[in-house]
This record gives structure tokens, sequence and C-alpha cells, in this order.
């Protein structure tokens, strides 16, 4: 559905000017308004142009991917890290949903490589400091928010990022520039304000609030029915309220009630959905984008599993083909792999981060929490190539020493 919002939103703006994600012949819907910022429509808008066909949209992702998976291979050249291409590349082909979200009319593979872009500018600031290079590092930080919500809360850590990029460029009054993305975090949400008569940044935030973290965690505590009852009766109290403002007020207001409720029961299973995002082979993403047969591709292992437990996920793993129960079994080794490096380049690099280093790892931390209890490896598709970068450091150090060590070993074992 969410590739139906971006075209719909990009047809919009292109007959009407219309920043809504949905038919405006139909019922209007406020939340449509906002749901979608506007610069992945934006890119769809440009790149169907080319070739003029929908083709051209998906070649333009595909190009990008490659340009984000080289230009985060250099930046960690030029920080002076040996990276094993071979490696890195084993671990990209490994990695499906890369290929999969290129493909696909969805923001992913644009927002990765605004991702990459910000981490490649912030290099640049520090390799050549400047004052044009500094505002190209902010504006790269307004056009992440412009193309996914979960990036407008980092304007605050920034300010901080700004601070230390101060430090290390010398250049004076440097820090001001990180009131840019903050001014146009404001003038956006003032722009959703006359649209919607509600200043939030994105309607999205409410319905992951309601829909995937509040379902999920109550579907984990008390079982998929009850879980239902009580998302849709907030839904329905929330329907009452005349107030497009006062209702998404209200449902912010009820969920946060509901959580801070059992606040430590839901960390915990927040926590679980950031360390599962790390192994998730993607089993969603390859029963959409192949057409498997599924009565309801949504309806997943984490839905069995909270609902009826080991024995509900065994039942419904039974069920599943077998081709790709064995490519899913593939997939998780590598990315059990995939992870052992990245846990291993911190260890043994921890304390030589640099600024770079330590910024990369913020963001990849930043999106993982933010991402919440739902844990879809979709959402991992944006910090991809920073990560397997990592991870194949990480894993080429780890399997030399294990070498070396072996080596060492066996000629003590020789010389005794």
């Amino acid at each position: 559905m969410d590739s139906y919002e971006y075209y719909e939103l990009a047809k919009n703006v292109l007959t009407d000017f219309e920043f809504y994600s949905k038919d405006l012949n139909g019922t209007i819907d406020y939340r449509h308004y906002t749901k979608r910022p506007p610069l992945y429509s934006i890119f769809i808008i440009i790149s169907s142009l080319f070739l003029k066909t929908k083709i051209g949209i998906l070649l333009c992702q595909n190009i990008i991917s490659i340009c984000s998976i080289l230009l985060i291979k250099r930046v960690f050249e030029e920080n002076n890290f040996k990276i094993n291409k071979g490696l890195f590349f084993f671990f990209i082909i490994t990695s499906i949903n890369q290929f999969i979200y290129s493909n696909l009319i969805m923001s992913e593979i644009f927002f990765q490589f605004i991702i990459v872009l910000l981490i490649y500018r912030l290099h640049h600031s520090i390799k050549n400091p400047s004052w044009k290079n500094i505002l190209w590092y902010q504006i790269v930080i307004i056009l992440l928010f412009l193309t996914k919500p979960v990036f407008y809360l980092f304007i605050i850590p920034n300010i901080l990022i700004t601070y230390l990029l101060y430090k290390k460029s010398k250049i004076r009054f440097s820090t001001l520039s990180a009131i840019l993305p903050i001014l146009i975090f404001i003038l956006y949400s003032s722009w959703n304000f006359k649209r919607t008569g509600s200043s939030d940044f994105s309607s999205i935030q409410n319905i992951n609030l309601l829909e995937w973290n509040l379902k999920y965690f109550h579907e984990n505590k008390f079982g998929a029915e009850k879980a239902k009852i009580i998302s849709d009766q907030i839904k329905q109290e929330a329907l009452v309220i005349d107030d497009y403002s006062r209702q998404q007020n209200f449902i912010k207001k009820e969920v946060i009630s509901h959580i801070k409720g059992d606040i430590i029961s839901y960390s915990i299973f927040h926590m679980k959905g950031c360390i599962r995002i790390f192994i998730d082979p993607g089993r969603f993403d390859l029963f959409n984008f192949f057409k498997m047969h599924s009565e309801n591709p949504e309806v997943g292992l984490l839905h069995h599993i909270n609902s009826n437990g080991i024995k509900g996920a065994i039942m419904f793993l039974s069920k599943q083909p077998v081709l790709l129960l064995f490519i899913l079994s593939i997939i998780l080794i590598f990315n059990l792999l995939k992870g052992i490096g990245f846990i291993w380049f911190w260890v043994k690099n921890y304390r030589k981060i640099n600024f770079i280093l330590g910024t990369v790892l913020f963001i990849i931390l930043y999106i993982v929490a933010l991402t919440g209890p739902l844990g879809a490896s979709r959402f991992f598709v944006p910090i991809l190539p920073s990560y397997l970068i990592i991870s194949a450091l990480g894993f080429s150090d780890l399997t030399t020493s294990l070498k070396t060590h072996y080596i060492e070993k066996r000629r003590n074992k020789s010389l005794n």
C-alpha cells in the first residue's frame, strides 16, 4: 500500500499541485496530507520522466543503490580502513532486500542514498572544512526528514554533532548552521497546521504508535484478540471527536498512557524488536516481491509467536513452502554472521572511534531504536550499506585473528 500512496502523492502534485497521498476524488482523510513527506514523490516525478515510464523510477533506484555502496566504501577507505572487497561484495549479494527495494516503488533505497550522502558530506566537511561543506551537510539533514519522518528528531542530536564538527573544523560561527534544519522543520510543521489544523510533522507517527507499537505489545502480552479490542476502542473513541487535531492528540495520549502503565515490559519488548531487526531474514518482503501465495502475507511469524508462542510459530513455519524456508534459513545464517562481524568490529575498535565512525554508529542505532518493536528487515534497508561495510571489516578481522591463533597454536604444539 505504501507504493500506491507515494505514487498517488506524485500524481496529485503533478495534476493539482496538492500534497495528498490518496485519491482526491474520494472522502478526504486529513492523515494523508502529512502521512508521506514530499521528497520521494518528487523523486518519482523526476525519475519517471526518464524513459517516460515507471521503469525509469526503478532504473534510477538501481543506480543510486550502487552509488550508495560505492560512496560508503569510499568514505571508509579515505578513513584508512582496508576493506576486504570480496567479503563486502558477498555480504551485499546475501542481503536480498537491497535488490528487492531497488525494484519497488518504495522510499527505502532513496532514503538509504541520502543517509550515505549525509555520512559523505560530514566526512567531506572534516576533510575540507568550509562553510559551504557544512551548509551542504545541514541541507542533507533536511532532505532526510522530508523523505522519512523518522529523521526529523535528528535535528536535536545534530546540534551536538554540529558543535563537534565546529571543534574539528574551527570554522567561525559554523554551529549556527544547525539552526537551518530546525527552521525548515518549523516551517514544514506550520504548513501542515494550515492544511490540517494539526502541527504534527507526520500522521505516520500516530499510526505507528497505535497500529504497530501498542498493538504488537498487547498481542505479546494479552494475545491478538484483546490487542485488537484495545486498539479498536481507541480508534472508535477518537472518531467521536470532530476535530482532527484533537483526534490525533487523543490517540497519542491514550497510546502513551498504555505504554507508561507498563513501561518495564514495554521497554523489554521494544528492545527485543531492536535486536530482531539485525537478523530478520525478510519473509514479508520475499512474499510480496515474488507474489507468493498467502492468505495474508502481513500476518507473519511475529504475530504467531505473540498469539500462540513457540508452538504457534512452529505450526506457522510447517505450512510455508520448503524452498522459501530454505532461502530464509540461508539469509538468517548470513545475517547472524554479519551481526558477529559488526559486534567484533566495535569490540576491537572502540578505542579508535573517530568522529565519522561515532556518527555512523549513532545513525545506525538511531534508526534501529526508532523503528521500535516491529523489527522488520525492511526498516534496516536505509542503513544497510554502512552496516555491511562495518560487518565486513569486523568479520575479516575476526577470521584473520582466528587464523593467526590457530597457526600459533599449531606452531607451539609442534615445538612441544
